[in-house]
């Protein structure tokens, strides 16, 4: 389901963020959508089953059980550069929380840094989905904004093609030296239910958003239904040793915004 693009801007934490790595990148019960009956239930149980299922094997899968108003669709996806074991292990996590989370809304959505899952009682494949997002910003800014951006747009170009093309899985990644001492790296990714284009249009629209919330920071995440990109200046996509692998997670010295349809 696609929302519209106008948003209201809710501000969810106006302090720095100390965030452990098995946390919530983000969630959404969403409160505009029916409540869930005995069938539907019945259903969504189902459709997690085969998600966890299907994705810890290949790294995404879509689904749908029941029929009529009952009917259940779900997805379910991983970064496309995150292990096998780290997928399986988290896509599990995922369909475990999001009933927790979401006990009685047919439409929810939870998102880890390594996976992705939803589902609802309408069908949203193949629907670039911008309603709801949730944006991490570095309260420390860069020392030198103008040669920074620059070279973020230019790196933000290039792994947007990557992960917009077929065959790569809905992910481009690639880092950028900024000086001998100073290197930057990007990560976009689509669901894989996109076509091209309209995963194209997705990752402009999330980094469309980079004037009014990243602008000169040291660090960005954009976080849609859709599509989810990320930049830093310290890697943070695989492969990584365990120790940047738990640093990447952190959402230590950032602030979280959430915009709502």
């Amino acid at each position: 389901m696609a929302f519209t693009h106008q948003y209201h801007l809710l501000i969810f934490a106006l302090c720095i963020l100390y965030v452990e790595s098995a946390d919530p990148s983000a969630q959404l019960c969403n409160s505009n959508s029916n409540t869930t009956t005995t069938e539907i239930t019945k259903n969504i149980d189902s459709v997690l089953t085969a998600l966890v299922q299907a994705t810890s094997q290949s790294g995404y899968s879509v689904t749908s059980f029941g029929s009529g108003q009952a009917k259940v669709f779900g997805l379910a996806q991983c970064r496309g550069d995150v292990p096998n074991d780290e997928c399986s292990s988290c896509i599990q996590t995922a369909a475990k929380e999001i009933k927790t989370i979401c006990p009685d809304r047919v439409d929810a959505r939870l998102w880890y840094e390594y996976c992705f899952i939803r589902y609802n009682t309408e069908n949203f494949f193949g629907q670039v989905d911008t309603g709801y997002g949730t944006f991490y910003y570095n309260v420390q800014n860069v020392t030198d904004p103008k040669t920074f951006n620059n070279a973020l747009g230019t790196l933000m170009d290039r792994i947007n093609k990557v992960a917009s093309a077929p065959g790569n899985k809905g992910i481009g990644k690639d880092e950028t030296k900024l000086s001998d001492f100073v290197t930057l790296y990007a990560l976009s990714q689509c669901t894989r239910d996109l076509s091209p284009l309209l995963c194209r249009q997705c990752l402009a629209i999330a980094v469309g958003n980079f004037p009014s919330y990243c602008d000169s920071k040291k660090g960005c995440r954009i976080i849609y239904s859709s599509c989810y990109v990320r930049y830093e200046l310290y890697p943070f996509f695989f492969p990584l040793d365990e120790k940047l692998a738990l640093e990447s997670s952190s959402m230590t010295n950032y602030i979280s915004v959430i915009r709502k349809p």
